[in-house]
């Protein structure tokens, strides 16, 4: 008997779940480079530079004290005291109200499964990050994207109160709001006042508002990050996600995310994580402590943003290319709907965003995140946290690409 299919033989959830389309785009670039071929790497949204000495020390000191023990599954206490700090919030919420976990994705999961039962509904963003639904699914949650009535040039797929009201009425299981500021993938940024609007309306109809503000550092233009508020009616149903990867340079691969929340749903997702990870490692804990209890350096918000105004340089005037803004984030997403339904100077037709994006990587290199991965097609996202002579010279090749369509 044959054991090449799974059909029938594993869980039926996992049938919509593929592989990460962003972790794939690395081995893609890494195979091109290993070939000798150009690549430009704009695909997986990962900080590169060089660690920070300070965190490289404090991981060496943890090996070298043999501080690699099992610890509390919440995560130390040093570290969950260190993240309210960091995030400014001790006067609103104590260590109870914290959970450390191994990555920003297990924080999400937590949640879902603390508070999600079979058959409810968790609603997203338009473009939501390629993980939020199939960690849905594994929870056997129904994830549904806010989408607005009308496109909207201005403020692309940004979620509106109408659109959140009119979700919650049409979904009356549904137990949460997923709002992620700054965006992955669009590099949009919610305003207080709009994050003021649609937690109020969670609050009102007594479902969580969960935000993941991971990227809630990397803010551009003199802006400050717009702060949920935090009070008696808003705590009950508040949920913020952050962690280590995006504010850091080179720290992607330690896996290291937290999440703040009401004491008793913080509870079941220690509860949860004792079984499933006992929580993170000890020796990666010590580096975000010694990385988030230290002053923080600019200097990567800084070059970024150095890095943001030369890609919008290099493709303003790119053909059959849309730019949106990107006041935070480090990614451009990028409207290629006019592109579909062209032809490749090989004659072949550009029929989606998957189309254009694999167009660009065989015929100059440039690697980027296909909208479908986001369930839009018809867009790529690019990240611009490359050295600047790989921004430039991407740019330039993908105008060649660009106007070699016909």
């Amino acid at each position: 008997m044959s054991t090449e299919s799974t059909a029938g033989r594993n869980s039926a959830k996992l049938s919509k779940i593929r592989t990460s389309l962003t972790l794939q785009l690395k081995e893609v670039a890494g195979e091109r480079e290993r070939q000798g071929l150009a690549v430009y790497d704009f695909g997986l949204g990962e900080t590169k530079g060089a660690l920070a000495d300070h965190l490289r020390a404090a991981g060496e000191e943890a090996f070298r004290s043999q501080d690699t023990m099992y610890a509390d599954p919440a995560g130390v206490p040093e570290l969950r005291d260190a993240v309210l700090n960091w995030l400014g919030q001790s006067e609103y919420y104590q260590r109870e109200n914290v959970i450390v976990t191994a990555g920003a994705k297990p924080s999400i999961f937590n949640v879902f499964l603390a508070v999600c039962n079979p058959g409810d509904v968790m609603l997203m963003e338009g473009a939501p990050w390629v993980s939020y639904a199939p960690l849905a699914y594994c929870t056997y949650t129904t994830p549904i994207m806010v989408l607005p009535l009308e496109k909207k040039e201005e403020n692309f797929l940004k979620v509106t109160p109408e659109d959140l009201l009119r979700n919650i009425k049409l979904r009356p299981h549904a137990r949460l709001f997923l709002l992620n500021s700054p965006c992955n993938p669009t590099g949009q940024l919610y305003s207080a006042e709009e994050i003021d609007a649609l937690l109020s309306i969670c609050v009102e109809h007594e479902m969580y508002f969960v935000i993941d503000r991971l990227y809630w550092k990397v803010v551009f233009d003199g802006q400050a990050y717009p702060e949920p508020r935090i009070d008696e009616k808003t705590k009950p149903w508040l949920i913020q996600i952050d962690g280590l990867s995006k504010n850091f340079r080179r720290t992607g691969g330690l896996r290291m995310g937290w999440t703040v929340g009401p004491a008793d749903l913080i509870k079941q997702c220690i509860s949860l994580q004792s079984h499933y990870t006992s929580g993170p490692p000890v020796p990666i804990q010590r580096v975000a402590q010694a990385a988030i209890t230290a002053a923080y350096d600019n200097e990567m918000v800084q070059d970024l943003e150095r890095k943001r105004n030369l890609l919008y340089e290099g493709a303003k005037d790119i053909p059959h290319v849309k730019l949106f803004p990107t006041p935070a984030s480090f990614y451009s997403f990028w409207d290629v709907s006019g592109a579909i339904g062209l032809r490749t100077p090989e004659g072949s037709l550009l029929a989606s965003s998957d189309d254009v994006a694999s167009y660009l990587m065989n015929s100059e290199g440039v690697v980027t995140a296909s909208g479908t991965g986001f369930f839009q097609d018809g867009y790529l996202r690019l990240s611009f946290h490359n050295p600047e002579e790989v921004v430039v010279e991407g740019m330039a090749a993908a105008k060649r690409a660009f106007e070699a369509l016909t």
